[in-house]
């Protein structure tokens, strides 16, 4: 490694490759989901016209290419630290299964709005989960242009607070 790039040129290399893979894979998995949900749908309305099932395994199977693309995205565009991965993938994750969920509620049972439930208590873990990551582990910047989140900042702390106790009593 040179003074200039935190990188070696070798290091580069793989995660350049591994971005290409990563980006490949995806490609293939939305080729994939869209050759057979098309299929799905001509099956769909050829053999059982009039009854509208083929967007329940497109929208179970849009979750997971979601994720899969989430997972993609925040890798290339190098969303660090994983505490701030985990509260993006929640989010999405609620707001595509709760959409999931409301289509299966409206098509099946629209006389109860059972889908309100989770709605709402999963709702809540996932303010709480992003309040939490908000108050505890989003970073700020300090000198060097590092970046410390208030956990980090709080061992500092007691760590000093250690040093000092272990001065005097030396």
């Amino acid at each position: 490694m040179n003074e200039n790039n935190a990188f070696s040129e070798e290091s580069l290399r793989k995660i350049a490759a591994q971005k290409v893979s990563f980006r490949f894979s995806v490609k293939i998995h939305a080729y994939v989901f869209i050759l057979i949900n098309v299929l799905l749908i001509i099956v769909n309305l050829v053999f059982t016209p009039g009854i509208y099932w083929f967007f329940f395994p497109l929208f179970s199977w849009l979750i997971g290419f979601n994720m899969h693309t989430l997972a993609y995205i925040l890798y290339a565009r190098g969303v660090y630290p994983m505490a701030k991965r985990g509260v993006i993938y929640h989010l999405t994750s609620y707001i595509f299964v709760m959409l999931f969920l409301f289509i299966i509620n409206f098509t099946t049972l629209s006389a109860y709005y059972w889908v309100i439930f989770p709605a709402i208590f999963w709702g809540a873990a996932v303010i709480l989960h992003i309040l939490f990551y908000i108050q505890y582990l989003s970073g700020k910047p300090e000198e060097g242009r590092k970046f410390k989140s208030r956990k980090e900042r709080a061992i500092e702390k007691e760590l000093e607070k250690m040093r000092k106790k272990q001065v005097k009593k030396n």
